[in-house]
């Protein structure tokens, strides 16, 4: 992979944070020159942004212990703009509940692949105070 560097800030560091939690992840990415490319603009990359939707090693941990609720809405929401998949949006806010308990919510279909989206309402009734 290529950089473009910056003429300001030369390869623009920043500390990727994780969507799912907004701890640090340990990394360091390098993102180079910044702009919308149809001015001469050359941003400066902030010291901790979010870059993507991967969860760090820890919300991965978290995850793989059971069923993961992830709550998202089907347009750009305060959180995020940016789709994860096609009509998701993630607002961030996500549960890890027993197998057993998935098995009893969900089709088996999509327990089996251990993680479902669901809605502001149905999160709010399924995880009431998160």
């Amino acid at each position: 992979m290529e950089i473009t560097l910056s003429p300001k800030y030369g390869v623009n560091p920043t500390i990727p944070v994780c969507f799912w939690c907004g701890e640090e992840k340990n990394e360091i990415a390098l993102l180079g020159r910044i702009g919308d490319g149809r001015k001469r603009e050359d941003f400066e990359a902030p010291m901790h942004m979010v870059l993507d939707y991967e969860p760090c090693d820890k919300c991965k941990a978290n995850m793989s212990m059971g069923f993961t609720i992830m709550e998202a809405t089907n347009r750009p929401n305060s959180v995020t703009n940016i789709q994860m998949q096609s009509g998701v949006y993630p607002t961030g806010r996500f549960a890890v509940i027993r197998k057993e308990a998935a098995q009893r919510m969900f089709r088996p279909e999509v327990v089996r692949i251990g993680k479902a989206f669901v809605d502001r309402s149905l999160f709010t009734e399924l995880i009431p105070g998160v």
